[in-house]
């Protein structure tokens, strides 16, 4: 006769290993102090969301290998780098500048109400998607014109999770935040969102205001 309900053991972190540690520790912050991020940091970041791995692969999965997303970095205080908007290349592995000078106040303000704490993250990560791009490539798979974007949303989860549990790894803090105005973040003069690419979550990391010394 089948179960309606199996009892399961108590997991310990112990019992899942280094994973299981990090996903017990795992939180969101929401309150950054004013230490900067280490430009090596700010890399083990950006790699996580969706660096190129040792055997050629990538950090997340992304359905038929298209890799749709663009991950901006929107730094104000990291040392090593200057202030600016920079998009990650996850091929060649640099930061590329697209716009000079702190934009972090002016993404910020895009949220619907968040903006009074996270304009503080030493940097701010801007996941957007070529939602084009994708629909057009899974158009025969149904629902037919819809397909293509909920993998990239999919994407966008699994990158999300890779800054959180890296931020873990490293001592920082990070949130993710998805509430933003799309019409005011792709109007922002100059441009942090890649022309044709739609917002998809803003992750903002740096060092947590309780552990400062």
């Amino acid at each position: 006769m089948t179960r309606r309900e199996v009892p399961l053991a108590p997991v310990q972190p112990a019992t899942a290993g280094d994973l299981g540690s990090l996903l017990v520790r795992r939180r969101s912050t929401r309150s950054f102090g004013p230490r900067p991020l280490s430009l090596a940091q700010l890399t083990l970041m950006a790699w996580a969301a969706h660096g190129r791995t040792a055997d050629g692969h990538r950090t997340c999965p992304s359905a038929h290998a298209l890799y749709p997303l663009t991950l901006t970095v929107v730094a104000g205080n990291v040392d090593g780098l200057a202030a600016g908007a920079y998009r990650y290349d996850a091929e060649r592995h640099v930061l590329i500048l697209v716009a000079d000078g702190d934009h972090r106040d002016r993404v910020a303000r895009t949220t619907l109400a968040d903006h009074d704490w996270l304009r503080h993250a030493a940097a701010l990560l801007l996941l957007s998607g070529d939602m084009d791009t994708a629909t057009r490539h899974f158009a025969d798979q149904p629902p037919q014109g819809r397909r293509g974007r909920r993998y990239v949303w999919l994407e966008a989860g699994h990158a999300s999770q890779n800054v959180y549990l890296q931020a873990t790894e490293s001592g920082l803090g990070a949130v993710l935040v998805a509430g933003f105005d799309d019409d005011r973040l792709l109007g922002l003069d100059p441009a942090v969102v890649p022309s044709g690419e739609h917002p998809l979550a803003l992750l903002a990391v740096g060092h947590p205001a309780d552990r400062e010394q």
